[in-house]
């Protein structure tokens, strides 16, 4: 695997460090401690995977009445369900995803939505300019944080705005899944939610420290279909392997894909067939994505209840 670039040798860097930071907008616990038990219903959980084109062989699995995010079986990992939803995460992991919970020594279950959704719009962002997304550049725009035993990030001061903050994320530690630990497909750990985050200062990102700095725009966050997804490189589809996606303005004409986030933009992303010389959309992309490994998946798990802070986690 490559390694992340490095955001502490970025060019630009204060190391001055100023306080300890937290995050503001995460929402308490269960009364008394702990996780909400589960409120997911296996309806609306057999609907998400469904239409999430959740991998089968990642054997996402419903909890039992009276779970919570801790009671994962062995050999299993907890996923929100919101992760899927206005955070617009798919699986697998997109390389820049993966890269960065490596970065951060983050396990996935310990993000909240309010960072992934900041991640993935990142994410989007870049790729809707054809800028390749990566850790270092992330860390110039954002500083992690953590609140109630969750992480998260928020924009750094004097950094150009790249979204507004979410709001209205409410209940999601009760909406939760399973999915196989080597599903991940990255090399994550547990990050201890006690130490202090200081506050990281670096120089306000402009024009010359970095050479695509003058495409970038501010793209708001939004919910985003699975072909939207999938023609920016953000997930894999269960498609034909010999289609491609493509933005389409209402004339018919091919479009950049930042047009689909124009208030004006009247045209659709459209999937069409490949011509005969040419290679499908999935294999086109696939190396965009953290694939876990084949043999890793058909391990047989334990039966019974684990835990999560031990997960058997495989990547190639």
């Amino acid at each position: 695997m490559a390694e992340p670039s490095n955001p502490h040798t970025a060019e630009g860097i204060n190391p001055d460090p100023l306080s300890p930071v937290a995050a503001e907008e995460e929402e308490g616990g269960a009364p008394g401690g702990g996780l909400p038990v589960l409120k997911l219903s296996k309806a609306g959980f057999d609907n998400l995977i469904t239409d999430v084109q959740m991998p089968q062989e990642y054997g996402a699995v419903y909890p039992q009445e009276g779970d919570t995010g801790v009671d994962a079986p062995a050999g299993y990992v907890t996923m929100w369900a919101e992760f899927f939803g206005d955070c617009n995460l798919r699986l697998p992991l997109t390389v820049f995803v993966a890269d960065l919970l490596e970065w951060y020594k983050l396990h996935i279950s310990q993000l909240s939505p309010f960072g992934m959704t900041r991640i993935r719009n990142f994410e989007y962002t870049c790729r809707a300019f054809d800028i390749e997304p990566t850790v270092g550049d992330f860390w110039r725009f954002y500083q992690m944080t953590v609140s109630m035993g969750f992480f998260s990030f928020h924009q750094r001061d004097g950094s150009p705005k790249l979204m507004t903050p979410p709001k209205g994320i409410t209940k999601w530690k009760t909406k939760v899944f399973y999915i196989k630990a080597a599903a991940i497909g990255a090399e994550v750990t547990f990050r201890n939610v006690t130490d202090t985050i200081i506050t990281e200062t670096i120089s306000v990102l402009k024009v010359g420290v970095v050479d695509w700095f003058p495409r970038l725009r501010v793209i708001e966050w939004k919910k985003l279909s699975n072909t939207r997804l999938w023609v920016l490189r953000m997930m894999l589809t269960r498609m034909s392997r010999k289609v491609r996606a493509v933005v389409r303005e209402k004339s018919g004409e091919d479009a950049a894909l930042w047009r689909m986030f124009d208030p004006d933009f009247k045209g659709k992303v459209e999937v069409v067939a490949c011509a005969d010389s040419e290679e499908g959309f999935n294999l086109t992309i696939s190396d965009n994505f953290r694939l876990p490994e084949l043999e890793a998946m058909e391990v047989e798990l334990p039966q019974g209840k684990g835990t999560i802070d031990k997960p058997l986690l495989f990547y190639k």
